[in-house]
């Protein structure tokens, strides 16, 4: 029998073959391709064109590996074989009609009829997940890391989550950094911008409770669940701005209820620390900004001039609780239990993690700032934090979110370093004018070379955590000096 040429890729095909067996392409276009089908029904269903569908290019070339499914022929290895000429007769198969080849869809619009596809993940890519080809060695200079050591000197390769910078548009940036005294980074960050100036951006901060089992693991799951969820369109409902904040109110308690459910599944069979972690998320929309917490990682808004800089998070620890008994703030964010939270997202959670929120109309310039208490730790009022940036832009950092959050993870180093930092940052209007003299910071925004701590600042040890290079006996922090605490009632984030 004569073979039939392929009218689109000119392969040659088994005499009654139906589609080409080279490209997928339909050999009778126009017709029911052969007597054997001739002037008979179609078999549409299931079994009559199961094995039998190729896959169009983009789909078996373009899928992330995440979404690989064994052969492509069915959901995994024990799908149905393929068909193919060599094991049946292509006479025998019907000729049910095929749509044309499909265009190479944009990037990330991937096929649901991929068997396995789960949607569009949001967000795109992020640093967590590079995966560089070859890092030179810090050390020697001369090697790259392979396995994670110099294939030259045989040092460790740094674990990328030590410093961590991410600024998916110019108007959105955020720095993560292990700080000076411990041994791995617990904050994590996630954070999502379109590219135009002030039109919509997502971030979130967590931070894993240092005297838990994988913290580390359970703020970068919180924080990759919680933004999947927030990088959503909003249901506006009637269009109204009482509808969409009512929208974006419910997708911050969304996102806090994905976070929570990923940290759950950080944790081990029978943790006795299961792994926690705190909660900030912020969705901003022009010049509105929809906030939420859970714990004590902070949401400051700081605008330019005038009295306006405040904090837009509320804690959950005991300092806050003080503070709102009457307790002056300097006082309870330096006393016993400074930094034990009340709430954190885990496995052991309290019953209410419903986040506390705020609907905010960002109505001049400034900066919505997203940050871990490994920075407040060092400048906790608002308007001294506000000062902390018009001196750091007035000494010369480039008024732009990624380099005034290195500069923010520079001082809090400087400052001590005893925790991990993380500050994430959007710009809200035009940059900043050019600043000629710096503006009075108060003593909290400058604190000194070496602080000292007080009697009161020194707090015992957490009989949860033995001594070791992650809890120095007499932490420097400035602005806020206890010790990280232990476990509910006890717990630092």
């Amino acid at each position: 029998m004569t073979d039939v040429l392929c009218p689109s890729c000119s392969a040659a095909n088994p005499a009654g073959s139906q589609f080409c067996e080279a490209c997928g392409a339909d050999l009778f276009p126009g017709g029911s391709g052969g007597a054997a089908t001739a002037g008979g029904p179609r078999d549409s269903s299931a079994a009559g064109v199961a094995g039998r569908l190729t896959p169009p290019s983009w789909q078996s070339g373009g899928l992330p590996a995440q979404h690989a499914t064994g052969d492509g022929t069915g959901p995994g290895p024990s799908g149905p074989a393929p068909v193919s000429a060599g094991n049946v007769d292509p006479a025998a198969l019907p000729s049910p009609q095929r749509a044309a080849t499909p265009a190479p869809p944009i990037a990330g619009e991937e096929s649901p009829l991929d068997i396995g596809w789960t949607g569009v993940v949001p967000g795109g890519t992020n640093p967590y997940d590079a995966a560089p080809v070859s890092v030179p060695c810090v050390a020697c200079g001369v090697g790259v890391y392979a396995d994670g050591y110099c294939d030259n000197c045989g040092s460790k390769e740094p674990n990328p989550r030590d410093h961590l910078e991410e600024s998916p548009a110019p108007w959105v940036a955020g720095v993560s950094d292990i700080g000076r005294r411990h041994s791995r980074n617990e904050d994590a960050l996630a954070l999502t911008a379109e590219a135009e100036h002030g039109s919509r951006a997502l971030l979130v901060v967590c931070d894993g409770v240092s005297n838990t089992t994988d913290s580390d693991k359970a703020s970068l799951a919180a924080v990759r669940a919680a933004r999947t969820v927030l990088d959503q369109p909003l249901a506006v409902g009637a269009g109204t701005p009482e509808a969409t904040a009512a929208a974006a109110v419910k997708r911050l308690g969304d996102a806090v209820a994905a976070a929570s459910k990923a940290v759950v599944a950080v944790a081990g069979p029978e943790d006795p620390a299961p792994p926690s972690c705190t909660f900030t998320g912020a969705i901003v929309v022009g010049d509105t900004a929809y906030v939420g917490n859970v714990g004590d990682s902070r949401i400051y808004w700081l605008p330019d001039a005038g009295p306006g800089a405040r904090q837009l998070s509320r804690d959950d620890s005991v300092a806050a609780d003080r503070i709102a008994s009457g307790v002056e703030r300097k006082e309870a964010e330096t006393g016993p239990m400074a930094h034990s939270i009340t709430r954190w997202l885990g496995s052991d959670q309290p019953d209410d993690v419903t986040p506390h929120t705020q609907v905010v109309t960002l109505a001049e310039p400034g900066w919505l700032l997203l940050c871990s208490d490994g920075l407040w730790n060092y400048c906790s009022e608002a308007a001294d934090l506000r000062a902390l940036v018009t001196n750091t832009l007035a000494a010369g950092t480039a008024p732009e979110p990624l380099a005034l959050a290195r500069s923010l993870v520079d001082f809090a180093n400087n400052a001590g370093g005893v925790d991990n930092i993380t500050v994430a940052l959007a710009r809200v209007g035009p940059p900043p004018e050019p600043i000629v003299v710096a503006a009075q910071a108060s003593e909290a925004a400058l604190p000194a070379t070496d602080p000292t701590p007080s009697s009161a600042e020194v707090a015992p040890a957490d009989p949860r955590k033995p001594a070791g290079p992650d809890t120095p006996a007499t932490p420097d922090l400035a602005g806020s000096t206890q010790q990280e605490g232990g476990s509910r009632g006890d717990i630092h984030g």
